[in-house]
């Protein structure tokens, strides 16, 4: 999630949301039209939390390295997903 630091600062994260934003602009993709990406976003976490928990629940810290290793490849696994079904379905729609 993206949030401001302690001292009111944002993080890389929020910079790099906003970086990708003001890019979409560029295409006349605005604001109002990025609540499909959060509301995506926000069911993907609610998955990967699902497969995550119960690694994170245990005591053992081997689980918890295990559990962050799980993360990153699903994100990975993810974007690169999202990104096949968007190319794919763009090439459909558009004959390429």
């Amino acid at each position: 999630m993206v949030s401001k630091r302690a001292g009111g600062a944002y993080d890389g994260d929020a910079l790099a949301v906003a970086t990708c934003a003001a890019e979409m602009a560029r295409y006349g993709i605005e604001p109002r039209h990025l609540r499909a990406f959060r509301t995506a976003a926000d069911r993907e976490i609610g998955l990967f939390e699902q497969v995550v928990t119960p690694l994170i629940r245990q005591r053992n810290p081997e689980a918890r390295g295990r559990a962050d290793e799980a993360i990153r490849e699903l994100a990975a696994l993810s974007v690169r997903l999202h990104a096949t079904l968007v190319k794919a379905g763009l090439r459909a729609e558009l004959g390429g």
